[in-house]
């Protein structure tokens, strides 16, 4: 008994240095997790801090570069204008050219069309003229023939009343070729006037409308400068408020985190070294209610085993008070579970073989009874047994695609091993 005492207190001793040395370990895990997470919270607020410097400094480099921006499409818009400008002024010098051109053209044309009017006229009158004094000239010749034929004493009045006739013609065709003529003339004069009055009229205009233009588009240009540098001034004012604004800002958020990092820091170490004392009374505490159960455990653990002793007690020889183990095994072949279980040919009614979705189950009974005479005394023995093998599975099965062989009083199951999900219970008969 004093040798169980003194290997208890050897073994108590020898946990509870154990447990001494973890908790010495743990605590300084502890001290230097806290230390890390102190370092890393320096190292946090430190780059917090140069980024949040380089975010002012990219800011303060953005707003220059787009104030530079703001300039230069300020000059590239008044030379779009300036652009715009000369393009209009071009354009309207052209259409006032190509109306020129075109009233010119149209004017020459229809001088051109009243010479030609005038022209026909005159040849259809001479050409009317020419008829008529053909006419006459056959008329008289005819008249003549017939007055020598008819009338020989009338031929010298015939004669002078159509030399007469003929004078008295011709000066009417003289003079109404004449009338045509100066009508032509005139007629070609005013259309000439008309022709000159309207161009100069419609020069005039252009040129005015041109000037008119000009001015507007001087004083648009005028005007858009005038904004363009009164919008760049009122620009840089503000980008200049901006900037010391921001530079106020950043240097009053830089005196804030730095004063919230430094009240941050005093708390967590207060919070620090309460949680060190509150740990170390609770590692004392567990330390006591672990060495109180371990004793409790072994006294225990003693006294089963007392137990379990006196229970198999001079019993070790005899095959009736020992774990049947009928040799089965399950192997994992990748694919497949093969089970093997141990079934004669006489015991195959007696003996199932359960297939769930988590293990396989061997179960089955035997009984034996019999009677033998001896000399003088009957001899008699009546036997019953129950056995059960569970064999768990370590990965989901696909019960319908199972086969079964025997292999002489073996059977071999082969189970498919299939996805997560579950498969039905499945029992029969070895």
């Amino acid at each position: 008994m004093s040798s169980i005492d003194s290997s208890t207190r050897k073994a108590q001793q020898s946990e509870l240095s154990e447990m001494q040395a973890d908790y010495n370990r743990k605590k300084k895990e502890l001290t230097k997790s806290n230390e890390d997470q102190l370092e890393d919270l320096k190292d946090y607020y430190a780059d917090k801090k140069n980024n949040l410097r380089e975010e002012n400094e990219a800011a303060i480099s953005h707003i220059r570069k787009r104030q530079s921006e703001q300039v230069d499409n300020a000059v590239v818009e008044r030379q779009r204008l300036n652009d715009t400008y000369n393009a209009r002024t071009a354009t309207m010098q052209k259409s006032f050219d190509k109306q020129f051109n075109d009233t010119r053209e149209k004017r020459q044309q229809q001088l051109a069309d009243t010479q030609e009017s005038s022209r026909q006229k005159i040849e259809q009158a001479r050409d009317h003229a020419q008829e008529e004094v053909q006419e006459i000239r056959d008329k008289s010749a005819k008249d003549v023939t017939g007055a020598k034929q008819r009338y020989n004493k009338e031929m010298a009045d015939v004669n002078q009343f159509s030399d007469k006739r003929l004078s008295h013609q011709r000066e009417q065709n003289e003079a109404a070729l004449a009338t045509e003529v100066e009508r032509g003339t005139l007629a070609q004069e005013k259309v000439r006037a008309r022709n000159e009055k309207e161009l100069t009229e419609t020069k005039q205009k252009g040129d005015q409308h041109v000037k008119t233009e000009q001015e507007l588009q001087e004083k648009k240009v005028a005007r858009v400068n005038k904004d363009g540098a009164d919008r760049y001034d009122k620009a840089q004012k503000q980008w200049a408020s901006k900037e010391e604004n921001l530079n106020k800002s950043y240097t009053t958020r830089l005196t804030d985190n730095k004063q919230a990092y430094e009240k941050q820091l005093d708390t967590q170490t207060d919070h620090f070294q309460s949680t060190y004392q509150h740990n170390e009374e609770a590692n004392r505490e567990s330390l006591n209610v672990q060495n109180e159960r371990y004793t409790r455990e072994v006294a225990e653990t003693k006294r089963n085993f007392m137990k379990a002793t006196e229970k198999y007690a001079n019993k070790e020889a005899d095959p009736f008070y020992k774990v049947q183990n009928r040799g089965t095994t399950l192997e994992d072949n990748g694919d497949v579970y093969v089970l093997r279980t141990f079934v004669p040919e006489h015991e195959k009614d007696s003996v199932k073989v359960s297939i769930q979705k988590d293990k396989a189950t061997v179960s089955g009974t035997r009984s034996f009874k019999d009677k033998l005479e001896d000399g003088n005394k009957t001899v008699s023995t009546s036997s019953y047994q129950t056995f059960r093998e569970d064999l768990p599975f370590d990965k989901p099965i696909i019960s319908e695609g199972m086969t079964r062989q025997r292999e002489g009083d073996w059977i071999v199951y082969k189970i498919p091993i299939g996805g997560p999900g579950g498969t039905p219970r499945l029992s029969r008969k070895a």
